[in-house]
């Protein structure tokens, strides 16, 4: 695996050198492209995580708000398509499979055919070559994107007629991620006051959960959701301890159950199901857009610092989420639903129990009026 990597990395070492020397892009001012005055653009993020894709749909929010009338596309990876399908500042969205090369041909088409007056390719944490070249194929009259001199690279010198800033690592390190995407627009004057992300499920994924839930919930308990487990093992806070923190909410009142489970979280949902003495139901296999529908009726979720604690924000859900080692200042949602416990230093061990039970009893008694009230 090690020399399978090493020589993708060469790989695309040298396809960037060749494509340095190959294109020559004309460069533009942003009054330039100002005046040009681009109405239909075409965002590229394609990057996997569903986190840094919903921390990203406030910049899509600062393009509907500052260009009026305008239509946006985005591309996205397969995995956060229904991320995107019914936000409402976006009006198509393409997806780009990086293991079919037929349908990398069929989106370059397609992409062609919607005549995009701009592309802007967002790069934030990285800087991506795949996400350039599909700007330079996609046929748009103006190229733009975050300049890749950060990632140590004169690709976009040559594939961008405008090449947007990114902020320094000392401004960096207290910036949040929704607002990072926002830096490279706010060169073309685009932007939004609004940090928050965004996710609506669509009328048949909330009518699923209507479903589920009017077959499972009693409806007059406070209904809570848990995600114990996490993309990143570092920031899974034991499952045992979100046991005991339901436990404990359970033994004052009596309360409606659910857990999710992600395809990776078998292990942390067992440990959670085995220690909780609380009859609850696993949502297993379900979309992203029917879980988003669950979370968002739910009194409270409860979960790590992962997808699904963005995927409840955005939705609207009363959220309580358990940070360790990542900042909560440059990864956290920027949204009023949401509460966050860190760990002291970042380490998970070091939370106690009872400090997240006593965040997490607070916030049910402002939903439901004194029901979360319990004693330890």
């Amino acid at each position: 695996m090690g020399m399978i990597k090493t020589l993708e990395r060469r790989g695309k070492r040298f396809l960037i050198g060749l494509t340095t020397r190959l294109v020559r892009t004309q460069p533009m001012t942003p009054e330039a492209v100002l005046a040009d005055k681009p109405n239909r653009f075409l965002v590229i993020r394609q990057h996997n995580q569903m986190g840094d894709m919903l921390l990203a749909t406030p910049a899509f929010r600062a393009i509907k708000e500052s260009c009026p009338g305008s239509h946006l596309c985005v591309v996205t990876a397969p995995i956060n398509r229904d991320v995107l399908l019914n936000n409402p500042h976006v009006d198509s969205v393409f997806t780009y499979n990086n293991r079919n090369p037929f349908s990398t041909i069929r989106l370059i088409r397609d992409l062609r055919r919607g005549h995009h007056d701009m592309v802007v390719v967002l790069h934030t944490v990285s800087f991506s070559f795949t996400s350039a070249i599909i700007g330079l194929l996609a046929g748009a009259r103006i190229r733009a994107g975050s300049t890749s001199g950060p990632f140590e690279s004169r690709l976009s010198k040559s594939l961008y007629h405008l090449e947007l800033p990114l902020p320094d690592k000392g401004e960096l390190e207290r910036m949040n991620e929704a607002e990072h995407n926002l830096v490279p627009l706010r060169t073309l004057g685009i932007d939004t006051d609004d940090l928050s992300p965004l996710f609506i499920p669509t009328a048949s994924d909330q009518e699923w959960a209507d479903e589920f839930l009017a077959r499972r919930a009693t409806g007059g308990n406070p209904c809570i959701v848990v995600h114990p487990g996490a993309g990143k093992k570092e920031n899974v806070w034991a499952p045992a301890n979100f046991a005991d923190v339901v436990n404990r909410l359970a033994a004052a009142s009596p309360i409606d159950l659910f857990v999710v489970e992600g395809p990776r979280d078998a292990e942390n949902v067992g440990m959670f199901g085995r220690s909780v003495r609380v009859a609850h139901h696993v949502l297993f296999g379900r979309k992203i857009g029917e879980i988003a529908a669950v979370l968002r009726r739910a009194d409270l979720v409860l979960c790590n610092d992962t997808g699904v604690m963005h995927v409840a924000c955005a939705a609207g859900a009363n959220t309580l989420a358990v940070f360790g080692p990542t900042d909560p200042i440059r990864w956290a949602p920027r949204c009023a639903n949401l509460t966050v416990v860190r760990a002291e230093n970042g380490n998970l061990k070091k939370l106690s129990v009872p400090t997240v039970y006593d965040k997490a009893a607070e916030l049910l008694r402002l939903v439901h009026g004194g029901k979360g009230d319990s004693e330890r």
